[in-house]
């Protein structure tokens, strides 16, 4: 995104001199929580004029964002000084830029501010919505790798075939989670699991198992503590930003938990399903 620097009306900028004692600028914090990326900004204003635009909605902040390699773009849009998006890390690559932007929300007609400079300050100015109020510098956030990353969940769980067991059961006793299959289940479980429903397959074994080991903690957890697999779990949640003890003392609740570790599953299950039933209904 290249913003036009001779714009035919006043816009408060670092890059020009259309206003006096104002200033716009833009505080961001980037984090990454379970497979998105979270942007939060807090837009920092001095123009008394501005504000009362954007308290009277008749302007807002907004923050246009765009990943070059992939192509995706997003606007969003703020009537408070702050604001939060969330984004899908699997649509970013490498690198995005972040355009801190007071956009009018509505025609705005035969305005005038009272620290324009004296070049505009006998000028009436009619502003048309979505034309740029203010604008601050670009921010470019580099996208890297989380090496924290080998350290994940397959890493910690092994589903196993028990020829005579009748149900699906969870065994922590040991330095992984171990998922017990009985064996007819098991077979499929092999058979489909490298398949073009592979996401399907494994929200349907491992996460009713990780409701069941949220549950057992939140009841026991000092029993578990010294265990790999429990190391693990904590290092996932705080790697993400987010305290383990909120699962343990039911803040976050054992549901919410297991999707959140497996990065919520049901909607990638069900994007298997609709690609699988369009593809059908195609023949």
């Amino acid at each position: 995104m290249k913003l036009n620097s001779e714009l035919p009306y006043p816009v408060l900028s670092k890059d020009n001199d259309h206003y006096v004692n104002s200033t716009f600028d833009v505080e961001v914090e980037v984090k990454k929580v379970f497979g998105e990326l979270v942007i939060d900004a807090n837009f920092l204003l001095e123009n008394s004029g501005i504000e009362s635009l954007i308290a009277e909605g008749k302007a807002c902040y907004v923050l246009h964002i765009e990943c070059p390699q992939t192509s995706y773009r997003v606007v969003k849009k703020s009537f408070t000084n702050r604001l939060t998006i969330n984004i899908d890390e699997n649509i970013l690559r490498n690198k995005i830029d972040v355009h801190p932007l007071i956009v009018a929300n509505d025609r705005i007609e035969n305005y005038t501010n009272s620290n324009w400079n004296e070049f505009y300050s006998s000028l009436l100015i009619t502003y048309e919505k979505g034309n740029i109020l203010a604008s601050s510098d670009a921010i470019e956030l580099i996208l890297h790798e989380d090496s924290t990353e080998t350290q994940n969940l397959p890493s910690i769980v092994t589903i196993r075939r028990v020829e005579k067991l009748e149900f699906m059961s969870v065994d922590l006793g040991m330095e992984q989670i171990i998922i017990e299959l009985p064996q007819k289940v098991y077979n499929q479980y092999a058979q489909y699991g490298d398949t073009r429903l592979k996401e399907t397959i494994l929200t349907l074994v491992i996460l009713p198992c990780l409701i069941d080991v949220f549950h057992i903690l939140k009841e026991d957890t000092s029993s578990f503590e010294d265990y790999h697999w429990y190391q693990i779990l904590m290092q996932i949640f705080e790697n993400n930003h987010l305290s383990f003890t909120k699962v343990i003392n039911e803040e976050i609740s054992v549901m919410e938990a297991a999707q959140r570790v497996l990065r919520n599953p049901l909607i990638a299950s069900f994007k298997e399903i609709d690609k699988l039933l369009s593809e059908e209904d195609e023949k």
